[in-house]
């Protein structure tokens, strides 16, 4: 029998701020643009955690897809290597992955029934659910053909923001696709990350990935970028769009992000087993970066 923890390490926890932080900020802007907004507590808890379940199930569908296509073997470092370490068989971390759709697919199909004006949250379900199921599955296979930095940057950023917003307020509004994407960035950042570190490993099999199409010292570039910009949308939304002046707090994960970018530019230097954690590393960045957001924003309401 297959232990929990198995389970566990196979939806990759590490990576959860992702799917947490852009339901907490749909959220919360839900609250602070509506001041009249009746909040409903129990659909705000079915949003955050149908947002990780979801991505729960595209980690492990990723892991499956990615072990049958031989990008995850032995010697790699990428996914939650479970199956790499014959923790479990593909046939249960599958079944495990369509046990989690399902039950991100019955909260999805609560909340439509439930929420305010629950049909338009249809979709963003439907456009979340294919970007997440079809990021390494056929016809698409969005991670295979360097188009997963798309679809993270739109399913983990404003998609996910948006649709808690409408859950609350049954209305689509700019504010929290915009706001949303400082951290866009930093969740492409996160996966960046993970495909420079696996650039050599990843030529072997028959995929594409930026890095691989731009080779690694633009890649490093690129996270430099990513990196960066998420402080610098800050300063654009604050100056256009409204954006409370408090979230310059956000510019606190700074020294973060600077030890990363130094990280990825020293990469040479470094022992590979120590680079390898560069994609864990970036989710923190990540967590920090959207703590201090989404804490900023709650202060604002105050000042």
């Amino acid at each position: 029998m297959t232990p929990p923890r198995v389970y566990w390490q196979s939806v990759r926890p590490f990576t959860f701020t992702m799917s947490v932080a852009p339901p907490l900020l749909g959220s919360l802007l839900a609250v602070l643009q509506v001041p009249t907004l009746s909040f409903n507590w129990f659909h705000f808890i079915l949003t955050v955690l149908g947002c990780v379940i979801a991505h729960a199930a595209a980690n492990t569908l990723s892991d499956y897809a990615d072990y049958k296509k031989r990008v995850d073997r032995e010697g790699t470092y990428g996914s939650s290597g479970v199956l790499v370490a014959k923790l479990i068989e593909p046939e249960k971390l599958l079944l495990w992955s369509a046990v989690l759709y399902g039950l991100a697919a019955f909260i999805g199909a609560y909340l439509v029934w439930a929420a305010p004006n629950g049909l338009a949250l249809l979709w963003l379900i439907a456009l979340g659910g294919v970007l997440g199921f079809f990021y390494t599955i056929g016809p698409f296979h969005f991670k295979y053909h360097a188009l997963g930095d798309v679809a993270v940057f739109i399913a983990f950023g404003s998609a996910m923001t948006l649709g808690a917003y409408m859950v609350q307020t049954g209305r689509f509004a700019w504010q929290p696709v915009l706001y949303a994407l400082p951290i866009s960035f930093l969740v492409d950042a996160v996966l960046h990350s993970n495909n420079l570190r696996d650039i050599q490993n990843d030529l072997v099999v028959d995929i594409k990935t930026i890095p691989i199409l731009i080779g690694e010292a633009a890649a490093k570039k690129m996270y430099y970028v990513l990196v960066f910009s998420a402080y610098a949308m800050i300063l654009i939304l604050i100056g256009l769009a409204g954006l409370p002046w408090l979230t310059l707090l956000t510019f606190l994960s700074l020294p973060l992000a600077l030890k990363l970018i130094a990280r990825v530019h020293h990469k040479a230097d470094i022992p590979q087993n120590q680079f390898a954690m560069i994609d864990a590393a970036t989710a923190q960045l990540h967590g920090a970066f959207s703590l201090l957001l989404l804490l900023s924003l709650l202060g604002s309401r105050w000042l």
